[in-house]
Order: structure tokens, then sequence, then C-alpha cells
């Protein structure tokens, strides 16, 4: 990926992380975390990858949050992230945050038992 197009994605995702936090009043969007984002060379589309803790149930949530609310979040980031074109923004779950958190209970529970 172009390093400007790096730095853009990066600007991106902190600005989303941002709205979410204090603009966007949209319960499904609470536990929500902002990981990553990835932007086309062409700056014509861009992925927003996220994190919610929870079950199946609550990335259910979250992505119908996003879709309820994705106009209003890109006309609050994007009147902070000046391009010359806007780009169309989709919101994709990524479950390395959940993995990670199971791989921890699996251990933890490991060494507990194998202190007892």
């Amino acid at each position: 990926m172009i390093e400007r197009n790096k730095r853009v994605a990066e600007l991106i995702a902190r600005e989303v992380s941002l709205c979410l936090a204090f603009e966007v009043n949209d319960n499904r969007l609470r536990n929500v975390t902002v990981i990553n984002a990835e932007i086309s060379k062409d700056l014509k589309f861009c992925k927003i990858f996220f994190s919610v803790m929870g079950s199946e149930k609550e990335v259910k949530k979250a992505l119908s949050g996003f879709e309820s609310s994705k106009n209003f979040i890109k006309k609050i980031v994007f009147s902070k992230v000046l391009l010359r074109v806007v780009p169309e923004i989709r919101f994709e779950y990524c479950d390395g945050l959940q993995k990670s958190f199971d791989i921890n209970t699996i251990i933890n529970n490991y060494n507990s038992a194998k202190q007892k």
C-alpha cells in the first residue's frame, strides 16, 4: 500500500473511532472498537474493521447500527478528513480480539486447573 494511503486510512480509522465515541448516540454501537481501516489505491473505497466483545448477536446488532448510521458517520468523518473524493465506506467485523480473549481464557483455566 502506498504510504499516503496508509496515513489516510489511519486518519479515517481514528476519526471514525472518535465519531463513535462522541457523536453517534446509537446503543448498538456502544461496545464497538475500531481496529483498522483500508483504503483503495484510488481512494474511492474504504473498509473499516471493527470488533465487538460479545456474542454473534452483538455483532449483528453492531452491523445493523453501522448500516443505519453510515451516512451520519461519513458526513462527520469526511468533514474533518478532507479528500477530493469522498470514499464509499463499508464496515467489516474483525474477530481477532475475540479469538485472543478466548485463547487467554483457555490458558487461564488451564493454569488454574494445573495449580489445584
